[in-house]
């Protein structure tokens, strides 16, 4: 099996299974909270977004890997994670302005996905020797796109019903 496969069944069972974790254990529980109390693990999950560093990390990928590409997934991650971090203080907090910080946090974080991942696969990354950097994005950057989704879902109807 070639890696184009394996990579795109890998998210395919990962979407299945976070799904199915999210309907049976996760939504009963937030769909009952306030928005910033039912946002805040969303946009916690998303502090360790710092972890893309990695990709600008020296020997961390081949001399062929584009460097435009690794920088701006880098600096973007990072943004993201100082994003949630402010933003999950601020929703902790129950600051007045928290909700709007997770339109600009959510917003960044998630154009940073929607415009990485067809680059990865444009640029065939998956066909290098990734490391952990595979691991991480069949599985936090899969976790991570869908809690956008989710935070976009809950913004948009704040009281959505259970």
């Amino acid at each position: 099996m070639d890696n184009f496969t394996i990579i795109n069944l890998q998210a395919l069972t990962g979407t299945i299974a976070i799904i199915l974790a999210f309907k049976w254990w996760i939504q009963p529980r937030v769909s009952k909270l306030s928005i910033q109390a039912a946002l805040l693990p969303f946009v916690f999950l998303n502090t360790f977004r710092y972890l893309g560093l990695s990709f600008m990390a020296k020997e961390q990928f081949y001399d062929g890997f584009p460097s435009e590409f690794l920088t701006t997934v880098g600096i973007l991650d990072f943004t993201t994670a100082v994003l949630a971090i402010v933003t999950a203080i601020a929703l902790k907090n129950n600051w007045r302005f928290a909700i709007p910080l997770v339109w600009i946090f959510n917003l960044v974080g998630f154009g940073d996905l929607v415009t990485a991942f067809p680059q990865f696969f444009g640029l065939r990354l998956y066909e290098q020797n990734l490391g952990f950097i595979w691991l991480m994005f069949i599985t936090y950057g899969l976790t991570t796109f869908l809690s956008h989704i989710y935070i976009f879902y809950r913004l948009l109807r704040p009281n959505p019903k259970t």
